[in-house]
């Protein structure tokens, strides 16, 4: 008997399938109708249909002919633990039996064709099936298909369903019972949302092998499949959220469906301004809701399919999918700029976001930078740019799908760029987000509004950090240094009636003010910071490249503890204090700095003050002042408040007006911050970061002049700017003998004196006097190591002022001195 299916309860799926005629002999008998009154298809009844006429149909394009036993796979399958499919949708208990196997409920898989999810939705269709353990019969369960159907000549409407029951029994063998160790299946975002095509598929195996099912997913747009190891694994990328998954067995035949619940429809009203500051170390990002600026949420939209092993999902998640949470879970922001391409397809040439590239958020004990898929220190570079381009892809998508999942129909982007990135990049940056933007709108569905090279919209990060401090911590800048400290990188910013006059970024961060004496001094890690004897062995093995890679993740995981529960026991012990001098001594030289631009800026008449300014510091780097308290906080009362002053009057030469230093609140979040402010209008000079940085130090360069043909030797004092003129090329750059480098670090001693520092030891063996010949060794050795650092001289000049490659000299040879000065207990380090 033939009959039309039609689906009256799945609006959704009207007018997307062929009608489905179901043939079953007994379908006349349970209806209690005559044959005549059975509509088959068009003008034909079930009476005058003839055989012919039927095998016809079957090869009919305009509709789909099925027999009862096409709708139920031949074996029930089933997985040896209870509810083993928290993503899966099967039967209500209260009207279906629980299937039970050896005394034990079991989780089966659903035996039937999926070409019913053409004409039902999964909720639909599961609330048309039952289960039932048969009494008497061990092992036996019987399947009840309730099918909707229509046909009946006496319904004038012929509208109107008429259920019709199928049903097959199922003897439940021990070969197909399914290990109660699940593979890894997820699906990402979980959501749905008018315009939302891009839906990404994982699954792994686990290692279980033939205990386990395979799986497929039906209408997937690309299926990546590969071996690692013992594991089998599949990336999948699809326009819509699965209705279901194929499970299938060895030969690659399906042993069973799970239906997919369908997600939230979420509707889209809202516009965010997003802010994204991309580093090559690290990127954050902030929104901006109905005036709101606050670190984007990063939500688990991860939809679970399977009960798998909790320390295995988290594990395998990480390294080849999508995190379930980005770490530190109470502050994922800003993420490490890591990608992971574990799992590449070796046969795309492009990297695809998530399946061939992905954020890879690692934590401090599972993170090895050597491993070759891993990819660190994304900065601007030609062999960078593919890489660059697939993080950036995946973080723009990802942005998108937080974005969607809270309602937002349209994007408003802010980038941010370092003050020194040449026109080049930037113009590239701009680019590469407009083309990437242009392609999520269309498969997203979400509006996507991209910066324009010379639109507000792309901004410096001095001018993003500046905006923060203004608008969100709400100080001035009537006259302002603002230094925003990175790993390798301090950029200066002096502001004055909310104008930016000068601009410098210089090569001294928290690389050269903290971390590399760590990295010279493994002892003193292994020692202070406790690390158990595995990680010891770790973190021996690893080049400076990977220690330093390893150390940043340390300290966004370990160090606010540290510092609150460690710091102040370890307040007289002489290595903490020998790292706490060295420092101070970095930090104290930047200011000092900062003081000489100040002086400068005054001759040249660009700053009218004449006095010192406040300073607002921040950036990750700024973390390293919380190391130079003893209660390891710094704030407006820290004894290293009054020497930072000091360190400006000294070098500047105006009164010490004991102007303070304001720590940024939220460390490492100003720039992404103050992307999404503009609520003062901030202004820059233009042109200003082309002026050539401070020298600091007299320096001999020697040059050849193309227009004149000819080579020039010139003593530049420390006032002027590290420029050429035009037709100008550097052959030996050259600081012959430092001058204000001693007189800096005399002032420093004198400060801790004069202002009666206790958290801050003096040097030991150092003779209080700004001449160099009353510590010769000291200045020898330093001036040594300048000019050993300076052997590649075209290198460094035009990015490193003369004073901080003195000082950065210094720091070098203050650490080795710190190195062998040592006191650790050798038993501990073994």
């Amino acid at each position: 008997m033939l009959s039309n299916v039609r689906v009256i309860a799945s609006a959704v799926k009207e007018g997307k399938s062929l009608p489905l005629l179901l043939y079953d002999d007994d379908i006349a008998r349970q209806w209690q109708e005559n044959t005549e009154n059975i509509l088959i298809y068009k003008r034909k009844t079930l009476a005058s249909l003839s055989p012919e006429e039927l095998e016809d149909l079957k090869n009919n394009r305009e509709v789909i002919v099925v027999e009862k036993n096409d709708l139920f796979l031949d074996e029930l399958y089933f997985i040896y633990l209870d509810e083993a499919l928290p993503g899966g949708l099967l039967p209500e208990t209260k009207n279906n039996d629980s299937i039970i196997f050896n005394d034990r409920r079991v989780t089966p898989l659903i035996p039937l064709n999926q070409i019913l999810l053409d004409y039902f939705t999964p909720e639909d269709l599961v609330s048309k099936i039952k289960f039932q353990m048969l009494k008497g019969e061990e092992n036996k369960v019987r399947l009840t298909l309730n099918l909707p159907l229509s046909g009946i000549q006496s319904d004038k409407s012929n509208e109107n369903p008429k259920v019709y029951s199928l049903s097959k029994d199922y003897t439940l063998f021990e070969k197909n019972l399914l290990t109660d160790q699940l593979p890894v299946l997820e699906v990402w975002p979980n959501f749905q949302a008018q315009g939302w095509k891009e839906y990404y598929g994982f699954y792994y195996d686990a290692e279980l092998g033939e205990s386990t099912f395979q799986v497929s997913f039906p209408n997937a747009r690309y299926t990546h499949s590969f071996k690692q190891g013992m594991g089998t694994y599949q990336m999948v990328h699809l326009e819509s959220f699965p209705e279901c998954i194929h499970c299938l067995d060895g030969d690659k035949t399906i042993i069973g469906l799970i239906l997919l619940k369908s997600p939230e429809t979420v509707e889209l009203k809202k516009k965010w301004k997003v802010g994204v500051d991309f580093e090559a170390l690290f990127t954050n990002v902030y929104v901006n809701d109905k005036g709101v600026a606050e670190a984007l949420k990063m939500e688990d939209l991860l939809y679970q399919v399977t009960e798998s092993n909790s320390e295995t999902r988290l594990t395998v998640l990480f390294e080849y999918f999508i995190p379930q949470a980005f770490l530190p879970k109470e502050k994922p922001l800003p993420l490490p700029t890591v990608l992971t391409m574990n799992g590449k397809n070796p046969q795309n040439e492009k990297l695809l976001p998530i399946l061939d590239g992905r954020i890879y958020v690692p934590d401090s004990s599972r993170f090895d930078p050597k491993e070759e898929w891993v990819k660190t220190d994304l900065k601007w570079s030609v062999n960078n740019l593919p890489y660059i381009e697939v993080f950036l892809k995946h973080l723009a998508l990802h942005i998108t799908a937080l974005a969607a999942y809270s309602g937002v129909r349209e994007i408003e982007w802010f980038l941010s760029y370092p003050s020194p990135l040449s026109r080049r990049y930037k113009r590239l940056y701009v680019s590469l987000w407009q083309d990437l933007t242009t392609e999520l709108e269309k498969t997203t569905g979400i509006i996507q509004k991209s910066p324009d090279f010379n639109f507000n919209n792309l901004r410096s990060d001095s001018l993003a950090f500046a905006q923060y401090f203004r608008d969100f911590e709400e100080y001035d800048l009537v006259y302002t240094t603002c230094v925003y400290l990175l790993d390798r990188t301090a950029d200066i910013g002096i502001w004055e009636d909310n104008q930016l006059i000068h601009q410098t970024t210089i090569s001294l961060g928290e690389k050269d003010l903290f971390r590399d004496f760590l990295r010279s001094n493994l002892k003193f890690v292994e020692q202070k910071f406790k690390l158990d004897p595995l990680d010891r062995r770790r973190w021996k093995d690893l080049t400076r490249e990977a220690f330093e890679r390893k150390l940043n993740v340390w300290i966004r995981w370990e160090s606010h503890h540290w510092l609150k529960s460690e710091r102040i026991l370890l307040q007289d012990d002489p290595d903490l204090q020998g790292l706490v001098r060295l420092t101070s001594i970095g930090l104290a030289g930047l200011y000092y700095y900062v003081g000489i631009i100040l002086e400068v800026l005054g001759r040249e008449g660009k700053y009218k003050r004449n006095k010192i300014t406040p300073v607002y510091l921040g950036g990750r780097g700024s973390h390293i002042l919380n190391w130079l308290d003893n209660r390891g906080v710094f704030n407006k009362n820290s004894e290293i408040n009054e020497l930072f002053s000091r360190m400006l009057s000294a070098g500047s030469g105006f009164e010490d007006t004991e102007e303070l230093t304001r720590l940024s609140r939220h460390l490492g979040d100003e720039v992404a911050c103050g992307l999404v402010l503009n609520d003062t209008r901030l202004s820059q000079i233009e042109n200003n970061i082309n002026e050539g940085l401070i020298a600091g130090e007299d320096f001999l360069l020697k040059v050849f002049n193309n227009r004149e043909n000819q080579e020039n030797t010139k003593r530049i004092s420390r006032e002027s700017r590290l420029k050429l003129e035009e037709g100008e090329e550097v052959i030996d750059f050259k600081i012959p003998e430092l001058v204000q480098l001693p007189k800096f670090l005399y002032e420093f001693h004198k400060a801790l004196r004069d202002l009666d520092i206790e958290e801050i030891t003096p040097l030991k063996g150092y003779v209080r006097s700004p001449e160099r010949d009353k510590n010769k060794k000291l200045w020898d050795e330093t001036q040594r190591h300048l000019e050993s650092y300076l052997l590649n001289k075209k290198e460094h000049f035009s990015r490193e002022p003369p004073f901080i490659l003195g000082l950065k000299a210094l720091l070098q040879v203050l650490g080795q001195e710190w190195v062998e000065s040592g006191t650790y207990d050798e038993e501990q380090s073994r």
